[in-house]
């Protein structure tokens, strides 16, 4: 009896650990369903995430092409900051349209005249120091910085070419003053004529100009 006792009780010890065994291997693999499924998802989750990345690239890609060719750079965005004071100021767009449709590429030029004046500095008390063209329609003048001795350390009463000046373009009641290196290059209109001014180093404490006279528009 107490074999058979024995025996029945380990049986029955087999049987209870097995089915713990497979409750437990049930449950892995309801876990491992879990994670399968789980995995998928995130996995969809990835591909809708690259694809929206994918998606904001190109529009971002498109939004700079359009801006690109929309907004004006160099030469043109000065036009166009022109053209939107001129509107403020309550010129009438038919008159812009007007003068833009005029403009040729072909210009109307007289016969460059060239001179040479003294350009100004603090030191400097003389006179000589503009030019006119255009029959005095257009005077031109400069200052600049003093070239300094290199043994004194002293300002000399002449520029230094070497460095930045301001040049200064009168015709009629209106102005223009630019500033930078020579050789320099500007234009402004005014008196019906688009005058092209090219400025460059001369003899010490002068400046050669030459002036180009075009019909405008």
């Amino acid at each position: 009896m107490a074999v058979g006792l024995s025996t029945v009780a380990l049986a029955f010890a087999f049987y209870i650990g097995g089915e713990h065994a497979a409750g437990q291997i049930t449950a892995l693999n309801n876990r491992l369903v879990e994670l399968g499924d789980e995995n998928d998802r995130l996995a969809r989750g990835k591909g809708e995430a690259e694809a929206a990345v994918s998606q904001l690239r190109t529009a971002y890609q498109q939004l700079e092409q359009r801006y690109a060719r929309e907004v004006p750079k160099g030469p043109a965005q000065e036009i166009q900051r022109q053209v939107q004071i001129k509107l403020e100021e309550g010129v009438a767009p038919q008159r812009i349209n007007a003068v833009v449709a005029m403009l040729e590429v072909k210009r109307v030029c007289e016969a460059p005249e060239s001179r040479r004046f003294y350009v100004k500095v603090p030191l400097y008390r003389g006179g000589g120091t503009e030019a006119g063209f255009g029959g005095g329609q257009l005077r031109v003048s400069a200052e600049g910085e003093a070239m300094v001795n290199a043994r004194t350390e002293r300002p000399q009463a002449f520029y230094d070419p070497d460095k930045p000046v301001q040049l200064a373009m009168v015709v009629g009641d209106g102005e223009r003053v630019v500033q930078g290196m020579l050789p320099m290059d500007e234009s402004v209109v005014g008196a019906g004529f688009e005058w092209r001014v090219r400025a460059a180093k001369g003899a010490r404490g002068f400046m050669n100009v030459t002036v180009d006279r075009c019909r405008f528009p």
